[in-house]
């Protein structure tokens, strides 16, 4: 089975793939959980454009996102589901139609170059349907969270930091006991720990900035909301996704995601 997770920035796409993800798991399914952009090579070199804030045509993005696409398909998507795993995957065609329509890309010219992916259409696509004054406030929330907690993790590196250089010249000329050896071992093996945690952080956050907000758009709230309206009405006009009321509590969004997926099972 295959199955995509589709919306706009913000209206919960990775959380409920997550949510759909470890469900299916505990159900004793084997399951593949993937997004795009992908971690090809094309993918990290959309990744790279995305986060860097330059100006790119948006044709040349659609065929960037459509190569990728195709990747994804061959080395991933397909594989998976002939090895009968049930396959969830953040984004797929819709989103590029969807996304660089609004940014003014002929959509008759984006389905062509996209109809290998549409040949292949999933089981079942759901678009998590919301407003963008409900998905802004929730991409900067998120935003924030992450910066949280990556200040908190900062702090306690820096005292596990001290701990450990002071642990270190205290027994400095102790080495030979095994009690000090131990509690050197143990505040640097602290310090590492923390150190691992907040680059995992880091490279979550980074991810959220590429795949969360995937145009140069957002300096400009009052721009960034209408250009999300309009990726919002071309997501309407599909006939081939099931729309799922976003703006409700994740549990109840999930709910309905479940219920749906229960009967394809």
């Amino acid at each position: 089975m295959f199955i995509v997770m589709e919306g706009i920035d913000g209206c919960g796409k990775t959380t409920q793939a997550k949510l759909l993800y470890e469900w299916l798991i505990k159900e004793g399914r084997d399951v593949l959980l993937t997004a795009e952009p992908t971690s090809s090579i094309i993918g990290k070199c959309l990744k790279t454009i995305l986060s860097s804030g330059v100006q790119i045509d948006p044709h040349a993005l659609a065929l960037l996102f459509t190569s990728d696409r195709y990747e994804h398909i061959k080395k991933e998507i397909e594989p998976a589901l002939r090895d009968k795993k049930i396959v969830i995957s953040e984004r797929y065609y819709h989103s590029t139609i969807a996304y660089q329509a609004a940014q003014g890309v002929d959509r008759g010219w984006l389905i062509d170059i996209n109809s290998f992916a549409i040949e292949k259409k999933p089981d079942i696509a759901f678009l998590l349907d919301i407003p963008p004054e409900s998905a802004i406030p929730k991409i900067q929330e998120k935003d924030k969270k992450f910066r949280e907690a990556i200040d908190r993790l900062d702090r306690e590196i820096e005292a596990a930091r001290k701990f450990f250089q002071n642990n270190r010249k205290a027994l400095y000329g102790k080495l030979q006991q095994k009690q000090a050896i131990k509690r050197i071992i143990e505040s640097e093996k602290r310090l590492r720990e923390l150190e691992k945690k907040r680059d995992m952080e880091i490279s979550k956050y980074i991810k959220f900035e590429r795949f969360e907000r995937p145009t140069t758009l957002e300096a400009e709230t009052a721009r960034y909301n209408l250009f999300l309206e309009k990726v919002r009405k071309n997501y309407l006009t599909f006939d081939d996704v099931t729309k799922i009321d976003g703006t409700k509590p994740i549990d109840l969004v999930f709910d309905d995601i479940k219920r749906t997926v229960r009967k394809l099972l």
